[in-house]
């Protein structure tokens, strides 16, 4: 019997360990970039056809890149002395944190000159800005719970080939379903890249990132990225235009407009008005990207007191059941 509880014991043992390697493995397995999660871009393969007979309407938008000024353009000489220390030798000033904003216009800041240039792809003239002084600094604007799962090394090696990092949009937006309480904000960088040919090319990233704050100080604890695609939305394009998504994933899919489709725009941000059948009102609120792409943010349905609240919305869902 006891041999037998041994064997019991053992077994349980030896599942919970195969459990945690496997887990460690694919945490160590994902890819990282500018030290954020790297998430890949999703869209519907589709060739319906976006009207683009309106005069208004041009494809140029898609080719075109940011004109908007820069916000990461604060300058703190006193991180310059950390330059070449070691990241746990780095005590980053209260004052750079004291807000979730903060947190993220100074990290920028810190980032912008920042390169880390590969010798196959070397752009530029000599060093480039600050070399990878500021790579250590930026890592303090994690929280300790990110760099448990990010080490400095990874940290370090997701900016390769990264030479120069302009912060272009920022923005707080609604939490993930499953985060209520998260602050979670939304930005756009214009990256400068080597090449083989000894060129710079600009490429644009967007994407999330999630702070939490403690004793006053906001650190980031999770950043997600996703790069630009130039060529899909012009030629294969319903998803990535606000009008024709809601249109076909509200409409089509879910059955859930009846009436007009109505947009406005303001600056980069777009808001598809729509009724149900029950008349009751919502919109979906988008962002447009520097690419032209309408970036889904999040759902707004009216209540009964006439004020706008916060809805979820999985068109998805509607493929195989009509939840809404």
């Amino acid at each position: 019997m006891k041999i037998k509880k041994v064997f019991i014991v053992l077994g349980i043992t030896i599942v919970v360990v195969i459990g945690v390697v496997l887990e460690r493995s694919k945490i160590s397995s994902v890819k990282v970039i500018m030290g954020g999660n790297y998430a890949k871009e999703v869209h519907e393969v589709n060739d319906k056809e976006v009207d683009n007979s309106d005069e208004d309407y041009s494809l140029e938008q898609f080719f075109r890149p940011s004109k908007l000024p820069i916000l990461n353009n604060k300058i703190e000489k006193s991180l310059y002395d950390s330059y070449g220390k070691k990241p746990n030798e780095i005590n980053l000033p209260k004052e750079l944190l004291k807000t979730s904003e903060d947190t993220i216009l100074n990290y920028f800041s810190v980032l912008r000159e920042a390169a880390n240039p590969l010798d196959e792809t070397t752009t530029g003239c000599g060093t480039m800005g600050d070399a990878k002084g500021p790579y250590p600094v930026a890592y303090n604007f994690l929280s300790n719970s990110y760099k448990e799962r990010l080490t400095y090394k990874k940290y370090l090696k997701s900016f390769e080939n990264k030479l120069h990092i302009n912060l272009v949009k920022l923005s707080k937006v609604a939490p993930d379903k499953d985060k209520p309480n998260d602050l979670k904000y939304f930005v756009e960088i214009e990256v400068i890249e080597g090449d083989k040919e000894k060129k710079g090319l600009f490429a644009y990233y967007y994407g999330y990132i999630y702070l939490d704050e403690k004793n006053g100080v906001y650190k980031i604890k999770d950043m997600n990225y996703t790069p630009e695609n130039y060529l899909c939305a012009p030629y294969h394009g319903w998803s990535y235009d606000a009008k024709s998504f809601v249109e076909i994933e509200y409409g089509d899919w879910c059955s859930l407009i009846k009436g007009d489709v109505v947009v406005e725009s303001q600056g980069y941000e777009k808001k598809v008005y729509f009724k149900d059948k029950d008349n009751n009102e919502y919109y979906v609120l988008f962002y447009t990207l520097t690419n032209g792409s309408d970036i889904k943010i999040a759902d707004y349905k009216k209540n009964k007191d006439g004020k706008w609240e916060l809805v979820y919305i999985e068109p998805k869902n509607c493929l195989d059941k009509n939840k809404y």
